[in-house]
């Protein structure tokens, strides 16, 4: 290697030491060990803040409220409409399917502005408009909420609606809340800047958030999660189960399918789940009540598991802790560790301080196999 390319690298080294600057950190309930940054918790704090600090109800000069409803009529004349979409550069939406077959969109129109009068003779010509584009309707404001004249800041818009329970939903939010339940098809969602609700969809959906809290629950079918920044709770979900987090905590529970996470700096609670399959860096877990096979990767973030089935762990600077098996005479065990130690107590016999642990249960039923370079594993 040459002096340049080894300054090079070094150099490289050393700049993602000062951005890592990991702090330890728990969860409230103590069940999560992980680790973030204190860099990232600022960025959250700031990012979060802009619409707040920039858009607050004091910028308001002018508001008014309106109401696009398109009856059973307007529905029977373009039967194949099979989808609704709506993109919302400001403010919340809050979306409830029915069984009545219309569509009804109450909404809030805020003008921010530097001027009263300004603002007030800008709103005059706002209305949210609708446009056919094959079989989906699509629903926006008749002028950008952001492209303003002078004066004129942002448009921010408040969506109450109801649709019929079998459209597709298409929503794109920003800076407010996103509330969507009673839902036979399919969804797709995101939201930046805010909290989502997500609750009672049939099909399969599709969700992406950005810096803010979330809860997701009683889905039919699959959920694809993807996340960044948030605090998530996700509960009662039929389907498979994808989830891509950076720099969050997730709280899962009654995952009756496959759950499949890749996760970057944070944490995880995962209770009642079956099959589940981890692929992982700097992120701590807990897994309580797996009926099935845990599959993970793990480099940098401990675990804790209790009542467990079979596992198939590879870990790197990864403390593993095992708790409340149903009986250690159900598994077998296959522990290897390097640059760490391997403790267990296995029907009041003691394995301490050991780098291997290979041990036939007596009615096996389980399989406990575990690489580790760099961390503990201890079984108690």
């Amino acid at each position: 290697m040459s002096r340049k390319q080894f300054v090079t690298y070094l150099l490289i080294i050393l700049t993602l030491v000062m951005i890592v600057d990991i702090r330890y950190v728990r969860s409230d309930n103590h069940l999560f060990e992980g680790f973030i940054t204190e860099s990232i918790e600022e960025l959250i704090e700031m990012e979060g803040a802009v619409f707040q600090n920039n858009f607050d109800s004091d910028s308001i000069k002018a508001e008014k409220d309106g109401t696009l409803n398109l009856g059973a009529e307007f529905l029977a004349e373009n039967e194949e409409l099979s989808s609704f979409y709506i993109k919302n550069d400001f403010g919340s939406i809050d979306l409830r399917g029915t069984d009545n077959q219309e569509i009804t969109i109450d909404y809030t129109l805020k003008v921010h502005a530097e001027d009263k009068e300004a603002a007030e003779e800008f709103i005059k010509d706002l209305e949210v408009i609708y446009e056919l584009q094959g079989d989906r309707l699509e629903i926006a404001l008749n002028k950008s909420q952001t492209a303003t004249p002078d004066l004129i800041n942002v448009v921010e818009i408040d969506y109450q609606i109801s649709v019929p329970r079998e459209l597709k939903a298409e929503l794109s939010n920003k800076y407010g809340s996103l509330n969507v339940s009673e839902l036979e098809s399919e969804l797709e969602a995101s939201n930046r800047y805010g909290s989502t609700d997500i609750d009672k969809i049939t099909g399969p959906a599709a969700v992406s958030l950005d810096y803010g809290e979330a809860e997701i629950s009683n889905l039919g079918s699959s959920l694809d999660l993807e996340t960044a920044y948030t605090e998530n709770t996700v509960r009662n979900i039929a389907g498979e189960f994808r989830l891509e987090s950076a720099y969050g905590f997730n709280r899962l529970k009654n995952i009756e399918s496959d759950l499949i996470i890749d996760s970057r700096y944070g944490g995880a609670e995962i209770s009642r789940a079956k099959d589940v399959e981890v692929n992982s860096r700097y992120t701590g877990f807990s897994f309580e009540d797996i009926s099935g096979k845990i599959t993970a990767d793990i480099e940098y973030g401990d675990l804790r598991l209790r009542n467990i089935s079979d596992l198939d762990l590879e870990l790197r600077y990864a403390d593993c802790t095992i708790e409340r098996l149903r009986d250690y005479e159900l598994y077998n065990y296959d522990l290897r560790v390097e640059y760490g130690n391997i403790e267990a107590d296995l029907g009041g016999v003691n394995y301490d301080n050991q780098e291997e642990l290979i041990y036939q249960g007596a009615e096996a039923e389980y399989e406990i196999l575990i690489r580790s370079e760099y961390g503990d594993i201890e079984i108690r």
